[in-house]
């Protein structure tokens, strides 16, 4: 069974076609030839197309009992997603200018590389026009890097592995209530920026998977929807069907 390029674990190969995949000689090292690196990113960007989904369809429901929790884990989840999309993004846009024939990204598998980049996600988010309009035009108000501190602080603390977190998040602790937990506006805030890099990265990386005539088994489409958080109607509700 191939290895998966993006988690490491043998399951069944990408959704993208019958693209050779370069073999991973173990360690936690990432070497990909070049067309495969950019359907990798096609095939992470549409799987966190679908957490963006869910999260949508929770936020659209009524305030509820566990409402908060559930997105919030969601959010990290796709936070810790987001680090690896964006290191194969620069990768490849770095071995396109370079006219590489394969990427390489060292340690692209360990714990200290995941740290740092989600790391290195929370500092570029904030810097992003794009989301200074949004949240402006959606919270009413300028964000701050001080809005994703509590993401980073809370990510320094896991050794880089979300997941523990994300348990705490959703199993009952005796020790603690919700307090510790950020406040729904800057869990939006985050999603919002994660919303933007993910669905940039998914055009990108469709678009030139057409261009090239990979024969990729699905397509992007754009709905408009209504969020549950202050009711906006914009467009960004991607979603994945057979072509």
């Amino acid at each position: 069974m191939t290895k998966c390029t993006i988690c490491n674990s043998e399951q069944h190969p990408a959704r993208t076609g019958p693209v050779r995949m370069t073999a991973i000689s173990g360690g936690e090292d990432l070497r990909l030839d070049i067309d495969e690196a950019h359907l990798r990113i096609l095939d992470l960007s549409t799987h966190l197309l679908g957490h963006v989904n869910a999260y949508r369809a929770l936020s659209e429901l009524p305030e509820y009992l566990g409402r908060r929790r559930a997105r919030y884990a969601m959010v990290l989840i796709m936070l810790d997603g987001l680090a690896p999309l964006m290191e194969l993004m620069k990768e490849c846009e770095r071995g396109i200018t370079e006219h590489s024939s394969e990427i390489f990204i060292e340690g692209f598998f360990s714990s200290r590389r995941r740290q740092e980049g989600v790391e290195r996600v929370l500092e570029e988010i904030g810097k992003s026009e794009a989301l200074f309009l949004k949240v402006k035009k959606n919270l009413g108000r300028e964000p701050s890097a001080i809005d994703f501190t509590v993401f980073r602080d809370q990510f320094r603390r896991t050794d880089g592995n979300m997941f523990p977190t994300v348990e705490k998040v959703l199993r009952y602790d005796w020790s603690c209530g919700e307090d510790w937990m950020p406040s729904d506006e800057q869990v939006e805030m985050l999603f919002m920026a994660i919303e933007l890099t993910v669905r940039g990265a998914a055009e990108f990386s469709h678009q030139w998977a057409m261009a090239n005539e990979f024969g990729i088994d699905f397509k992007l489409e754009t709905r408009y929807c209504k969020d549950g958080v202050d009711r906006r109607k914009e467009k960004g509700y991607w979603v994945k069907t057979p072509l």
